[in-house]
């Protein structure tokens, strides 16, 4: 990163923005001021394990700060990658949704708040082996308004399977990409 102003300006947003908790493959930069951001998270081979018994797996990405998130819009671009053999976990061809919203995924089925920020989007693993899967695509188009004023919002990726013959054991997803989030705090009425 340069020094000097750029820098100091970067620290600012981030510090009155929120924070993204500390995971191996994943970083957030966050720019902007006056309660009107940019983050852009990048993700780098991001580990996320997904049990067999449960089929549905989430990675939180960000800690907004306390106020009501006005999530304005923004793309995503995902490519995932299945790092456990697929004959005996995460099957070949398995069918995979994924999603972005202010609550862990809580089932196989993403809805309500699990897709609060980005619908659900449906992809299939064609990648062999450990090989990325090609890339899957979403905007997120509606415009959302989140609550943090009573506990301060969190942002998830949310990651299930269609079916329970997807997956035959627990396994891991590599999850490499960026997603662009425009947003805005208004602030806390408390």
């Amino acid at each position: 990163m340069t020094r000097g102003l750029p820098r100091t300006l970067v620290r600012a947003a981030a510090r009155e923005a929120g924070l993204a908790p500390p995971k191996l493959g994943l970083k957030a930069v966050t720019t902007g001021q006056g309660g009107a951001f940019r983050t852009v998270f990048t993700f780098a081979g991001m580990q996320v394990p997904v049990t067999d018994a449960l089929a549905y797996a989430a990675q939180k990405l960000f800690d907004f700060t306390d106020g009501k998130v006005r999530i304005k819009g923004g793309t995503a671009r995902l490519q995932v990658a299945v790092l456990t053999p697929r004959a005996s976990t995460i099957n070949d061809g398995a069918a995979l949704n994924w999603s972005l919203g202010s609550v862990a995924a809580s089932s196989a089925t993403l809805a309500g708040t699990m897709v609060n920020v980005l619908a659900s989007t449906a992809r299939t693993l064609d990648g062999a082996g450990a090989a990325l899967s090609t890339a899957s695509t979403a905007d997120i188009a509606a415009a959302a308004t989140l609550d943090g004023t009573a506990t301060p919002v969190d942002l998830y990726l949310n990651l299930a399977f269609a079916t329970g013959t997807d997956i035959d054991a627990d396994g891991t997803l590599a999850i490499t990409g960026m997603v662009t989030l425009l947003w805005e705090n208004w602030g806390d009425n408390a």
